[in-house]
Parts: C-alpha cells; sequence; structure tokens
C-alpha cells in the first residue's frame, strides 16, 4: 500500500500532496468501493548527529564499561542494548526474538534521542563506574570514530 506524505493545507482540514496526480491515480482504483483512510503525523528523521553520538559515545562507552575493549566487540554491546529497549513480540512464526532497528528511516528523532536517554540511564545505574560522556564533554564530535552497526 502507497503511502502519500501531505499537510494540511487550510482550517477546513483539505490536504495538499506532493505528487497529486500520483494520489488521484491511486484513488481511481477505489471507485465505487468503500475505503479506509488512515492520517499520521510525520514523523522526524532522526539526524546523523545523534547517530554519531550514539554509535561513537554512548556505545563505546558503556562496551568499556563492561570491560570490552575491542571495537569489534561494539556490536554486540549495540545488539544487546536494542535488544533491551526496542524489544518487539518474537516472531509469531518462527518464535525467533526480534527488535526495532536503530537505522534512520525506523526511529524517528524523538525516539532515537528516548532511545539514548534509556541507555544511559540504564548504564550508569546498572554497572558499576560507568559513565557517559555527554556532547558537551566531547571535543570534536565529527572526529568521533562511529563505526556503522544495527
Amino acid at each position: 500500500m502507497p503511502i502519500y506524505w501531505g499537510a494540511f493545507c487550510d482550517d477546513e482540514g483539505h490536504l495538499g500532496f506532493d505528487d497529486p496526480a500520483s494520489w488521484r491515480a491511486h484513488l481511481r482504483k477505489f471507485v465505487g468501493k468503500s475505503v479506509l483512510v488512515s492520517v499520521k503525523r510525520k514523523s522526524e528523521r532522526q539526524g546523523s548527529q545523534s547517530m554519531r553520538f550514539y554509535r561513537g559515545v554512548v556505545v563505546p562507552d558503556i562496551a568499556r564499561a563492561c570491560g570490552y575493549s575491542d571495537p569489534d566487540d561494539w556490536q554486540d554491546v549495540h545488539d544487546a542494548l536494542a535488544f533491551k529497549f526496542l524489544r518487539l513480540p518474537d516472531h509469531p512464526e518462527l518464535g525467533t526474538p526480534r527488535r526495532r532497528s536503530t537505522a534512520k528511516d525506523d526511529l524517528s528523532a524523538a525516539e532515537m534521542t528516548d532511545y539514548i536517554s534509556a541507555c544511559i540511564e540504564w548504564a550508569e545505574s546498572s554497572i558499576p563506574g560507568c559513565h557517559v560522556r555527554r556532547p558537551d564533554e566531547v571535543d570534536d564530535m565529527g572526529a568521533i570514530y562511529a563505526p556503522e552497526f544495527d
């Protein structure tokens, strides 16, 4: 099912669409049929700074507090955090564990901020001696090594 992003254009609730012609063509498929229309607010996509902070500061600081010094182990720490805070119900047919992704297109900016805060609060209250640096404690965020993992 296609998703059409739109915004309210006026006080009467008329919607404007990025591609009105495609929207009208899609609607023509439903002429004479009952339809269900769902409208929700578009979430804001998370920024690269939050991903850089998470991947380059939060995960490594928590990993080091757990005794992992090798960056190759950071993926495991990330997976553990994601399964703790982004858990989904197990796959209905296979029974395998699932979680949400921290990819830009899955978590909104607000959800990523909440996730990062939850990781920091949990780590600092659960892991003895753990301190996760805050953005103002990092000299040059652009110079942070932030590996790609999800």
